[in-house]
């Protein structure tokens, strides 16, 4: 199948042993003769490099501390026709890049969400969770809440729209992905979804590097909520904690205690979610 030549842009900011299970993840990608992978190396020691050196193109992006920095310097670097971001804790399927073409992509496309969801055998009761919750879900997750958006864990963008559009935000924590679709559709490009172009996430296993998670989700939704006022509100607290509450109650007195252990989760991400909102959002 003739297709457009694809970079894929992957943003990097762990240890070692992040980089090799990134490596583990990426090494089974299948890419074309025109395509390439690129890794942003946003860690101050340069810890990709040795790991994935000859899998990938390396860069060292150290300047700002941002996922959203890193792509742009992997963007920067990239050669290719079209911009396929993925995170680097997601497991691509080997076909991935082919399945974004499987159907035409029409010339006034600039943006293609592809679909995320959880590792099936992470097995934590905050992975099962995640999964239970649709948390990354392009339609029915966290992001479809903002408005027409979608996640850069899998997000294909044509490299003139994004250009034209200047990349994405600068100098911030959350959000971006959303607010540069905001920009690309506002600037007259069409957002399309490709459900079978599918990775695999792994979601955090412990609660306080989740709940810290949601709160800078929750610094991102009040960012956005500036630009577009009534996209990505305030969580409601009170009335969320009391339903949370009594669902709870609810699910102890018929024994039913994973689904009880969820909605306390619920309530914790609720008052995150609130306490991240008041937060600034600029690093």
């Amino acid at each position: 199948m003739r297709r457009p030549s694809v970079s894929v842009v992957v943003p990097l900011h762990g240890d070692e042993a992040y980089a090799n299970r990134t490596r583990k993840a990426f090494a089974a990608l299948q890419l074309g003769p025109a395509d390439e992978l690129v890794v942003a190396d946003n860690t101050d020691e340069g810890v990709a490099a040795p790991v994935l050196g000859d899998l990938a193109t390396v860069i060292h992006a150290p300047d700002e501390h941002s996922s959203y920095f890193a792509r742009n310097s992997g963007a920067a670097v990239a050669g290719g026709d079209w911009l396929l971001f993925v995170d680097a804790d997601c497991v691509p399927v080997p076909d991935l890049v082919d399945r974004y073409f499987a159907e035409r992509i029409g010339d006034d496309v600039g943006v293609v969400a592809g679909a995320i969801v959880g590792v099936q055998d992470q097995d934590s009761l905050l992975a099962r969770y995640a999964r239970n919750r649709n948390f990354l879900d392009q339609e029915d997750g966290m992001h479809s809440s903002s408005g027409a958006g979608a996640a850069t864990g899998n997000l294909l963008v044509r490299r003139r729209a994004f250009e034209s559009v200047g990349g994405f935000a600068r100098s911030i924590r959350s959000a971006g992905d959303i607010e540069l679709c905001w920009r690309l559709q506002d600037a007259g490009w069409q957002l399309e979804r490709r459900p079978d172009a599918i990775v695999e996430h792994h979601h955090r296993d412990d609660i306080a590097s989740f709940l810290a998670m949601v709160a800078r989700y929750g610094a991102g939704s009040s960012w956005l909520n500036q630009r577009r006022p009534g996209a990505a509100p305030r969580w409601p607290l009170v009335g969320g904690l009391v339903g949370t509450g009594r669902d709870i109650a609810g699910h102890l007195i018929r024994g039913r205690f994973e689904p009880a252990l969820f909605r306390a989760i619920d309530g914790l991400g609720l008052i995150a979610h609130n306490v991240g909102y008041r937060a600034s959002n600029e690093l």
